[in-house]
């Protein structure tokens, strides 16, 4: 796997840290997957600068610091890259469907998420990056 980093490769099109740091399957009013997905997308909106061209294919590297109760670390990019998936924004009735970046999360939409964590005495937080695969060169990678 090519680093996300490398500028010839991959197009960041967000880098965005948020005050919370959440997991899916909430019920809670006011905290439930709708909503957690309009919140990142709220947020995301005026950060995010999308490609001129076609990528090949999208990647995640999620960061996640945690106070308080605990957080299974493995349900934490569900909400994140439904986000930005057209296919859910759709179905969320969301006004924000110009964050549409990929029509599903599948494998060849969505093919590298990386999620890292740790705890936290005194805040939570979440930073998000989304990359554009700009390299023809690794557009087989896991199709």
């Amino acid at each position: 796997m090519a680093s996300l980093d490398d500028s010839g490769s991959f197009l960041r099109v967000l880098d965005l840290e948020v005050p919370w740091a959440h997991a899916y399957a909430s019920m809670t009013a006011g905290k439930t997957d709708i909503e957690r997905r309009e919140n990142y997308r709220r947020a995301a909106l005026e950060k995010i600068s999308l490609p001129t061209d076609k990528p090949f294919w999208w990647a995640f590297r999620i960061s996640v610091t945690k106070a308080g109760r605990a957080l299974d670390i493995d349900n934490v990019p569900k909400t994140i890259v439904d986000s930005f998936c057209a296919r859910q924004i759709a179905r969320d009735g969301s006004a924000f469907y110009q964050l549409g970046l990929y029509p599903d999360d599948n494998l060849e939409y969505v093919r590298y998420v990386q999620v890292q964590g740790r705890r936290s005495s005194e805040i939570d937080s979440t930073r998000i990056e989304i990359f554009a695969c700009i390299n023809s060169e690794l557009d087989g990678l896991l199709s």
